[in-house]
């Protein structure tokens, strides 16, 4: 064994590269690039505003816009109940709070339309379950989903109640593929 390997083997080798991120710091108030591996559960990937670089948040720094749409059709108004009724359970919202955060957003519509997608999915996962912590696992998981890319969920979903394969098939059909 050469001197070099066995350096390695007693130092324990170099360490892998550990993947950056943007990261917005409010203590800063700008970007800054933290490993992968620092991001918790409830951080989110958003657009900031006058660029088009994605970074991470904290879900808690995210504030809400002002209200850019007036009220909704009786049709559209149907869509925010099946997504209200989904989420009772684990987001209990009336339905004055979600039609007023759709608002809110710049494309109601696309946005109402990812929400009920989202609806589906988790009535689909939890219909039949009768764990309530594993209902919220699966809340859990679409939200993720709702707040990330594919390439990103898996950064900040860390399941308690599911299985990790169990959570994967939550986000598979969240993202196009049937589970």
């Amino acid at each position: 064994m050469g001197l070099g390997r066995w350096l390695r083997k007693v130092l324990g080798g170099r360490q892998p590269r550990q993947e950056m991120v943007p990261f917005f710091d409010p203590d800063v108030g700008r970007v800054v690039r933290i490993p992968a591996s620092e991001l918790r559960p409830g951080t989110m990937q958003v657009r900031l505003q006058g660029t088009d670089e994605v970074v991470w948040v904290l879900a808690e720094q995210v504030e809400p816009g002002d209200i850019k749409h007036g009220e909704f059709d009786e049709g559209v108004r149907d869509f925010i109940r099946s997504i209200q009724a989904a989420f009772t359970e684990p987001h209990p919202l009336s339905f004055e709070e979600w039609e007023d955060g759709f608002r809110r957003d710049a494309n109601p519509e696309q946005e109402i339309a990812r929400w009920w997608h989202a609806a589906n999915v988790y009535t689909a996962f939890t219909a039949e379950e009768p764990d309530a912590a594993r209902r919220y696992d699966v809340y859990r998981c679409v939200i993720t989903c709702l707040a990330n890319d594919r390439s990103a969920v898996w950064y900040v979903l860390r399941p308690e109640a599911l299985r990790r394969a169990e959570a994967e098939r939550v986000v598979d059909r969240f993202f196009g593929k049937r589970a």
